[in-house]
C-alpha cells in the first residue's frame, strides 16, 4: 500500500486499538509527517529534516563501503511525469547508479539546471578522498563551461558530451567538424586540441569521438585527461544512470506512483530511495560476487570484469534483502566493489592525435 501525500498534515483520530492496524496507520502517519516541514507537522515544531545536508554524508556512507580508488558520476535530469522534475548526480555501479545528490523543481516550468548542479557538486566535494580518480560524466544537454570548471576545481576530471555539429581544431591542424576526425563506423579518435563550441567561445582539452559499429552517431567527448590515460569507451557508463532511474520507477521502488507535487517533500522522499537503493546494491553485490567466486561471499581483494551478467545486481540484492529482512537476520558485512572500466572492441580502430599510429585497442 502506499503513502499518499496531500496538502497538508493529516491529523488521525485517536484509536483505542493497539493491533496491527492501528499499529500500520500509526506507522503510515509516522512516515508522511517525516516528510513535513516542521510547521506541517500534527504537533508543529521546529525540527524537519534540511535534505541538503544529507548529501555529503550520504556519499561517505556509500564510500566507506567502496574498495578501489575510482569513481564514476553522472549528471543527468529525470521528470515524474509533468509533475516534477529533478537534476540528479548518481554514483555509477555494475550497471545502475546510486543517486547522491538531487535538486527538484515543479515539473513543465523553466528553471535554471548549471547553478543548482553546480551547488550539488560543491556539497559532494569534502566527501571524496584526494586520492581518489572522480569522473563526471553528461550528455549534450548539460555543457556549459560554468560545470566544466566546477568539475576541475574538486580535482575531478569532466567527460562531458558536445554537440554532433562541434568544431574542433587538433593541435598543429586546422577546425573542421568534429565527428570529421573519423572515416565512419568501427574508429575513435583521440587527440589535443581546441573545442568550438560558439564562434568565440572555446575549450582547450582533449577530444575523444568513438563511433562505434552500433552506433548511428558517433559519440563526441571532451576531457581534461590526457590522451593516453582516457579510455575511449568510458563513456558508455553513462548508460547506468537510465538504468538506475528504471530501478527507481517501473522496475524497482515505484517513484512514479507517488502523488507528492511538492518539491521539498518529494526530494525528502528521495532519501529514503537512495538509502534503500545503496542497500540493495551493496547486497546484490554480495550475491554476485559469490556466484562468480563460487565460494562464501568475502570482500574481493582487486576490481574484477563482470559483464554480460544474467541478472541484475538490483534484482539479486532486492530479493536478498527482503528474505534476509524477513528471516530477520540481515546481513553487517557489506561493501561496494565497482567493476573495471569498459574497454575497446578489439575491432575499433583508435587514430591517435599523432596521425600517424592507427593503433587497435
Amino acid at each position: 500500500m502506499g503513502i499518499r501525500d496531500h496538502s497538508g498534515p493529516q491529523r488521525l483520530p485517536k484509536c483505542s486499538y493497539r493491533g496491527p492496524i492501528g499499529r500500520w496507520h500509526s506507522l503510515r502517519q509516522y512516515l508522511r509527517e517525516w516528510l513535513y516541514d516542521g510547521k506541517d507537522k500534527a504537533s508543529p515544531c521546529q525540527t524537519q529534516l534540511e535534505i541538503r545536508l544529507c548529501f555529503a554524508p550520504l556519499l561517505r556512507w556509500l564510500l566507506s563501503w567502496w574498495t578501489g580508488n575510482q569513481l564514476a558520476l553522472a549528471i543527468d535530469p529525470t521528470t515524474h511525469r509533468d509533475r516534477l522534475s529533478a537534476v540528479v548526480i548518481s554514483v555509477l555501479y555494475r550497471g545502475s547508479a546510486i543517486p547522491v545528490a538531487w535538486h527538484i523543481l515543479p515539473g513543465n516550468r523553466p528553471g535554471p539546471w548549471i547553478a543548482p548542479t553546480l551547488d550539488l557538486l560543491s556539497l559532494l566535494g569534502p566527501a571524496v578522498p584526494k586520492n581518489m580518480t572522480v569522473l563526471v560524466l553528461t550528455d549534450r544537454g548539460l555543457w556549459s563551461p560554468r560545470l566544466w570548471k566546477q568539475i576541475q576545481s574538486l580535482g575531478w576530471h569532466p567527460l562531458m558530451r558536445v554537440r554532433s555539429d562541434a568544431i574542433f581544431q587538433p593541435q598543429g591542424g586546422c577546425r573542421m567538424p568534429a565527428r570529421a576526425l573519423v572515416p565512419g563506423p568501427g574508429h575513435g579518435w583521440v587527440g589535443t586540441g581546441t573545442a568550438f563550441y560558439s564562434p568565440k567561445l572555446r575549450r582547450r582539452g582533449v577530444l575523444v569521438v568513438v563511433w562505434g559499429d552500433d552506433q548511428v552517431q558517433p559519440w563526441i567527448l571532451l576531457t581534461d585527461l590526457p590522451p593516453e590515460s582516457i579510455g575511449v569507451c568510458w563513456y558508455g557508463l553513462r548508460v547506468w544512470i537510465e538504468l538506475g532511474f528504471r530501478a527507481l520507477k517501473g522496475v524497482g521502488w515505484q517513484w512514479e506512483h507517488t502523488r507528492r507535487t511538492d518539491p521539498v517533500r518529494a526530494g525528502r522522499h528521495w532519501l529514503g530511495l537512495a538509502v534503500a537503493m545503496a542497500w540493495v546494491m551493496a547486497y546484490g553485490t554480495r550475491v554476485e560476487d559469490a556466484s562468480v567466486r563460487g565460494m562464501p561471499p568475502a570482500p574481493p581483494t582487486q576490481m574484477i570484469r563482470l559483464w554480460p551478467r544474467q541478472a541484475s545486481v538490483f534484482q539479486q540484492g532486492h530479493s536478498t534483502l527482503l528474505r534476509q529482512l524477513l528471516k530477520g537476520r540481515p546481513w553487517q558485512c557489506l561493501w561496494l566493489a565497482p567493476e573495471l572500466w569498459p574497454v575497446p572492441p578489439p575491432t575499433l580502430r583508435i587514430i591517435n592525435h599523432n596521425g600517424r599510429q592507427e593503433v587497435p585497442l
